[in-house]
């Protein structure tokens, strides 16, 4: 995800559910940056906590 101005961020793309491994996913509207997926009716979300780079 990135940060915009104002401190929010966007949503990334996520190609597929950390549990079940099924690609219907749609966003979850009840959590700003969560996705929901139908096939196993889990909602997540993910975040990026470092690149592995140090500055």
């Amino acid at each position: 995800m990135t940060e915009e101005a104002g401190g929010s961020t966007r949503r990334a793309p996520v190609f597929f559910c950390p549990y079940c491994g099924d690609e219907e996913l749609t966003p979850y509207e009840e959590t700003p940056g969560a996705w929901h997926c139908a096939a196993c009716l889990r909602a997540f979300t993910v975040r990026l906590i470092a690149t592995g780079v140090n500055e």
